[in-house]
């Protein structure tokens, strides 16, 4: 009789240069086939590897012939095909999508043979091997295969020692045959060393392994793959609060990952965790996205006893200050993968250099993961490994594990990694980053180089109740908890710590802890605290009533108040303008930076200050320098004028998206007085058929001394919305007179040329025309979209958005525009005491730095080193976009600075000049300096 052989009749090869997309069943259905084939029962009858053939090779079987048919597309076969293979003594089954019914067809149909053959004893013997054992085997075939196809893609003359491989594998089957788990093994090491030597022959590159587990709130009961428990690297990626609440819920798979990590010694898992929660950070403030890279590391340490160096997301938030700033929070790595789909700068290699705009970047890992839940990923596999070794300097493929187990194909991969390295080496991100050191060179992005349709994800598929406004209420509240910090700081440079100010610390904490959980804050922490502030400059003075303004910016603004029952005070000193209406005082103050202004309460005897010119119209609001005109039949903002040559600079109308029509029902002044000039105008937004989607409130304020005009807007809609986001909104279009404008973009700090359609930004938008510059200030509305050339729409209303009042703003010609941008969200302290100015007088700073372009975004107490009685950080950025120097001084000269990480990691310290804090750094650098007092 013929020797054995088996067949896997399909018309499909694993491909070499370019991916089969085949029906994922009939993927799997081929590999459970090829595997059977490999089950020692079939290798103790073949006398060399299985072949694959297609059908018509086929049509006459062959006596001795052990055919496997993958269910799957129709083989063209002979009508009585398996009674020609039951008369020709051979042997055929069928493999299905399902390997448990595979291997039943199998062990059927070999049965049958045997009973016929009884000379194969050996293989009837083998019939029930257990599955552990039968694994090493189908990892060794599929160890074989993918050398083939390496060699098939290379067109490369075989190099494997077939006979020797063969004798390996006999020499397994009999050690199966015999009990003896041993020699088994040590004869698979064997054919697997072959194989291995096979491969390095056409590339001697080390090929890497990687495994990414994503974990999200829908896969936290999803068992962890084979990996984990076989001991080999893998890398979980997601966020902190996912793996608390894993803990919490499903203690059993936590501990399974907890059981990987062992005091002082290393652990095969990586943990790439960059966020504590999964949100839309890219649209908040700076100091909220350090909490949310701070508080993850803190809650890993708590869980694991680790502090994570690789930065991972599953919800793209990525911006160009990104690496930057992830290297300032402690990361030494990061994913620059987007796996919701968003956009991201382009790259080739497995690791990108990712570099921000001061110069300093990261080793990131860039190479999109194949899907492990897929039998594609197995089928197309040598082909990916092709094309590793082709295009890349660190050959490395990654399989990404989500929700779905693993497909046929993963087991055997990773058994192989207990014979050998044949198919690559695994590893974990964090090792792979720091063992390679080239790859791409990003260089320097801008932010149209990133973009992710967030807008509808928040309407779409987290029905959030308000997308557009939650963004502008978290800026504000997130500038209240920092402008508490800020006091607190000010308060410890000036004075030791005590019971007080550690009770409002862990107020202002809590607070933190509550707005970036998702909760909502009152302004009890910041008033608090500039009450102890007031209290503590107020030491030494006499009794006076009045009220301490403060300015948690660190440059001079001119803030707008209005007081009840505070009486006329004169126009002198840091009090530009007064008007007193009924029973409320408005004044603008100028208040120093990171300082205090003291004014008096008022009285009867005082003058009223006489207008400067008519601050309103019927129609229109002016102050020294701007002017702004509603036209009385559509509620539309004719004209942004810049007095000093009567130019207009913008326009401004309500619209509904994809069309609409606005007619304005009224247009009153309602305050025309020597410091506010306010004008609204309400009316209602139509559709083509004139019926009335919306009504709206507009609200023009212009305040003397104050260079900008406010706009308030307050909609009504009648309908609900529906549809697409970016296709269906209420919003704000904005038009520049000419189309040669170029529009720039307030991202984190920086200011961007943007062609982008639609340019997101929480900061500011700016037209900018020879030297005129004209902004409009969103005030933490991120989403904008541009129509034609010289028109943006600052989107407010979309699907399920519960918010109402909306706060713009507009300037012109501003020289730091992200002072503006900071200083317009910013809550303005204020204090009523009844003391007189403090000893240093009527106003002062408490702090200083000496160059407007670094902008502070944080001023917190921090913990002193030894020897030192209290310590405060200050985080600054750059944002003009030029390298330089700038001093920092305090009232009290600090004994010591150095600068810090986000972690108050101490680096180069800073050597005191005449008690200024001297600092360097390049463009568009995030850095921070911590100062100490004895």
């Amino acid at each position: 009789m013929n020797a054995v052989e088996a067949v896997l009749l399909s018309p499909y090869r694993p491909p070499t240069s370019y991916a089969v997309n085949l029906n994922p069943e009939e993927a799997e259905a081929w590999l459970n086939g090829f595997f059977a084939l490999w089950h020692p029962a079939v290798l103790a009858l073949l006398s060399r590897p299985l072949v694959c053939a297609s059908t018509h090779d086929h049509d006459t079987p062959r006596e001795g012939f052990l055919y496997c048919l993958p269910t799957g597309p129709m083989l063209y076969q002979p009508d009585n095909w398996e009674d020609l293979v039951a008369g020709a003594n051979a042997v055929q089954f069928p493999a299905t999508p399902n390997q448990g019914t595979t291997n039943a067809n199998l062990q059927e149909s070999l049965q049958l043979y045997l009973q016929r053959n009884s000379d194969k004893a050996l293989s009837a013997t083998l019939m029930g091997c257990p599955r552990e054992l039968v694994l090493p085997f189908e990892a060794v075939g599929y160890a074989y295969s993918l050398i083939e196809t390496l060699y098939d893609a290379a067109s490369h003359d075989r190099m494997l020692d077939e006979s020797g491989f063969w004798a390996d594998i006999q020499q397994a089957v009999q050690s199966v045959a015999d009990g003896n788990t041993g020699g088994l093994r040590a004869a698979l090491k064997l054919a697997v060393e072959k194989l291995t030597y096979a491969r390095q022959v056409l590339n001697s590159n080390n090929l890497r392994l990687v495994d990414i587990v994503l974990r999200d709130a829908e896969s936290l009961n999803s068992a962890w793959p084979a990996s984990l428990h076989s001991g080999l690297p893998i890398t979980v990626l997601c966020s902190a609060k996912t793996l608390e609440d894993q803990a919490k819920d499903h203690p059993e798979l936590f501990a399974e990952l907890r059981g990987k990590f062992h005091d002082n010694l290393p652990s095969s898992v990586d943990l790439a965790v960059g966020s504590y929660r999964e949100r839309d950070d890219v649209h908040l403030p700076t100091e909220s996205q350090f909490w949310n890279w701070h508080e993850a590391q803190q809650s890993i340490q708590k869980l694991f006893g680790v502090s994570p160096s690789v930065a991972g997301r599953l919800r793209t938030s990525f911006h160009p200050q990104t690496p930057s700033w992830l290297l300032h929070a402690g990361y030494k790595n990061a994913v620059l993968l987007a796996f919701d789909g968003a956009l991201t700068p382009g790259r080739n290699a497995v690791i990108a250099n990712w570099t921000g705009p001061d110069g300093k970047g990261m080793d990131s890992f860039a190479r999109t993961p194949l899907d492990a839940s897929d039998p594609l990923t197995f089928f197309n596999l040598g082909c990916s490994l092709h094309s590793a070794f082709n295009s890349d300097s660190n050959p490395t493929v990654a399989f990404r594990h989500q929700q779905h187990p693993a497909a046929v194909g993963y087991a055997q991969l990773v058994a192989l990694a207990d014979l050998g390295e044949a198919c690559g080496e695994w590893t974990s991100l964090g090792r792979l980053l720091a063992d390679s050191h080239y790859g791409d060179y990003l260089g320097q992005q801008t932010a149209d180089d990133y973009f992710n349709d967030t807008l509808d994800d928040v309407v779409t598929n987290h029905r959030n109740t308000t997308p557009v406004s939650g963004f502008a209420a978290h800026h504000r509240a997130r500038r209240t908890v920092d402008s508490a910090y800020t006091l607190l700081g000010l308060y410890r440079s000036l004075t030791a710590s005590g019971e007080r100010d550690a009770d409002i610390l862990r107020m202002v904490e809590a607070d933190e802890h509550t707005l970036e959980k998702g909760g909502t804050i009152n302004d009890k922490a910041l008033s608090a605290a500039a009450g102890l502030l007031a209290d503590r400059l107020q030491v030494r003075s006499e009794p006076k009533p009045g009220v301490m303004v403060f300015n948690p910016c660190n440059f001079t603004r001119r803030v707008a108040l209005e007081l009840d029952n505070f009486g006329l005070i004169p126009v002198a000193d840091v009090v530009k303008a007064v008007e007193v209406a009924g029973n409320k005082t408005r004044l603008v103050v100028e208040v120093p930076s990171l300082g205090y202004a003291w004014i008096p309460q008022g009285n009867t005897s005082t003058q009223a200050q006489k207008p400067k010119f008519i601050t309103a119209t019927a129609t229109s609001v002016r102050n020294e320098t701007m002017e702004a005109e509603f036209d009385t039949e559509t509620g539309a903002i004719r004209a942004v004028r810049d007095l000093r040559n009567r130019t207009n600079r913008l326009g401004f109308q309500l619209v509904f998206n994809p069309g609409s029509q606005t007619k304005a029902h009224s247009t009153t002044m309602t305050n025309c007085g020597a410091a506010l000039g306010e004008v609204v105008c309400e009316g209602d937004i139509l559709n083509d058929h004139n019926e009335v989607l919306c009504t709206f409130r507009q609200r023009l304020r212009a305040w003397i001394g104050r260079p900008v005009i406010e706009l308030r807007i307050e909609l009504d809609p009648k309908k609900p919305i529906t549809g697409y986001a970016w296709h269906s909104y209420f919003g704000a279009r904005f038009a520049w007179r000419d189309r040669r404008a170029a529009l720039f973009r307030g991202s984190h700090g920086v200011n961007d040329r943007t062609s982008h359609a639609r340019p997101v930004s929480a900061d500011y938008l700016e037209a900018r025309l020879g030297s005129e510059r004209t902004f409009v200030y969103t005030g933490g509305l991120p989403f904008v979209q541009k129509h034609e050339e010289r028109m943006a729409d600052v989107i407010l209303l979309t699907e399920g958005e519960s918010g109402r009042n909306f706060d713009l703003l507009l300037a012109f010609d501003r020289d730091y525009p992200m002072q503006t941008a900071q200083s317009w969200i910013t809550p303005t302290p204020i204090h009523f005491t009844s003391k007189g100015p403090p000893s240093a007088g009527t106003n002062a700073w408490l702090a200083h730095i000496d160059l407007p372009s670094v902008l502070m975004t944080s001023l917190k107490p921090v913990s002193a080193s030894d020897g030192f009685s209290r310590a405060v950080a200050m985080r600054l950025q750059e944002t003009a976009g030029y390298a330089g120097a700038a001093e920092i001084r305090f009232a009290r000269d600090p004994s010591r600075a150095v600068l810090i990480d986000g972690n108050e990691v101490e680096g180069a310290a800073l050597n005191l000049q005449d008690g200024a804090i001297p600092t360097e750094f390049s463009a568009n650098e995030l850095f921070r300096v911590k100062a100490e007092w004895s």
